[in-house]
């Protein structure tokens, strides 16, 4: 019998793949130590950095060629699943702009705009993809995990600005960048890593490419918040991780046996359906939808900490006892009604948190009420706290 040998990359190769992370991690000194005096300037970021992503690209284009892992007669597969994932991605961020809403994009878009995106974008993407498959295809001959979460991670920190990681001071700055920048960005490297281990740097390119074309070019992009961001970043890049790595095991036949391959869909079915199902309940989608309670307005009924599900009503329909959650301002309030006044023009109500000494100040139209508290979960929205800052409530026009 002749055993498979565990793959070991040889001393070429690792000094090749030292030396492509070598080059990634020379372009971003480069751009960010606060030193280099012609960092800071358009001639740096439009014309020095395309061109040395582009010379990155040629460094590894003229190494000796890697096969990407995957079957050759699949690659096709892959890269097909690669645009059905970036086009999920992207509808699910349309879906939750549709709650959160939309905002003008912050790029140009004049056409002399666009070219200089389009070239600044494309040549970082096409460079590091371009790595990131030759690493990724030297260090590991099978499925790997550890290979990919330590590429996908090195990538992720290597495509952040330095000042982000040093700006952040205090506890509730890291967890909500943790939360809203680094944790996704971390998701979409790890499934770009696995992409470039199945089928090499185009599938990954493909995705990438998309996503951030659309967000480059797309003169209105989704004003999602941190949470909303944070959930979809997340969870859509690890259910396609997920799913392409069922769909090319079962292309494959590395699943052979019948029994697995309907637990593996009906597995990928389950995940589906919850990704989906917690993403769309967070940012609304349902006639129910979670909030976080951050003051101690109405204990001992709700505490801070304690996450309320909200049911979606018709304002006009509220009546004496329900606690509402309603708008003033740009905040949310949860007080229960205590008193309904009706005149000729239209109703209004009167509110009042239960620890408070007395009612609120202003009476409440219908059209600001979004729902009614139906239940609460006590402490489980604790998280959400350490990033919310004290001053987000006007105390002010709360009365305790």
């Amino acid at each position: 019998m002749i055993l498979k040998e565990k793959f070991i990359p040889t001393r070429p190769s690792k000094w090749r793949c030292f030396l492509l992370i070598g080059i990634v991690i020379s372009i971003y000194l480069l751009e960010n130590l606060p030193f280099i005096p012609f960092n800071k300037g358009g001639v740096f970021t439009y014309i020095i950095k395309p061109i040395l992503w582009i010379g990155a690209a040629y460094i590894v284009w003229s190494l000796p060629k890697v096969r990407a892992k995957g079957l050759l007669k699949f690659r096709n597969l892959v890269n097909w699943w690669a645009v059905n994932f970036a086009i999920i991605y992207i509808m699910a961020l349309v879906v939750a702009g549709m709650i959160d809403g939309f905002g003008k994009s912050p790029y140009s878009h004049s056409p002399i705009g666009i070219i200089t995106n389009v070239i600044l974008v494309g040549s970082m993407l096409v460079g590091r993809e371009l790595i990131r498959s030759y690493v990724v295809s030297n260090l590991t001959e099978e499925e790997n995990y550890l290979v990919f979460i330590l590429i996908a991670l090195f990538m992720t920190i290597a495509s952040m600005s330095l000042n982000r990681f040093t700006n952040l001071n205090e506890k509730v700055e890291i967890v909500k960048f943790i939360a809203q920048y680094f944790a996704p960005e971390f998701s979409q490297n790890l499934l770009a890593t696995y992409l470039a281990y199945l089928g090499g740097p185009l599938p990954a390119i493909i995705y990438l490419g998309i996503i951030q074309g659309v967000h480059w070019l797309c003169p209105i992009l989704p004003d999602l918040k941190w949470i909303t961001k944070a959930l979809i970043g997340i969870l859509c890049p690890i259910f396609s991780l997920m799913a392409i790595q069922n769909i090319y095991l079962e292309a494959s036949k590395k699943i052979k046996i019948r029994e697995k391959e309907k637990e593996g869909l009906i597995s990928w079915i389950i995940t589906t359906v919850i990704s989906i199902s917690i993403i769309w309940f967070a940012v609304g989608v349902f006639p129910m939808y979670p909030s976080v309670i951050a003051t101690g307005s109405m204990e001992p009924s709700i505490k801070p900490g304690d996450v309320i599900i909200v049911k979606k009503m018709d304002g006009n329909d509220t009546k004496v006892g329900d606690v509402i959650q309603f708008r003033r301002g740009s905040i949310w309030i949860s007080h229960r009604v205590i008193e309904i006044k009706k005149d000729d023009k239209e109703k209004r109500y009167r509110t009042k948190g239960d620890n408070n000494s007395g009612p609120d100040v202003e009476l409440v139209k219908p059209e600001l009420i979004k729902g009614k508290v139906i239940y609460v979960v006590p402490k489980i929205g604790w998280p959400t706290l350490l990033i919310k800052s004290k001053d987000d409530i006007p105390l002010e026009k709360i009365v305790f």
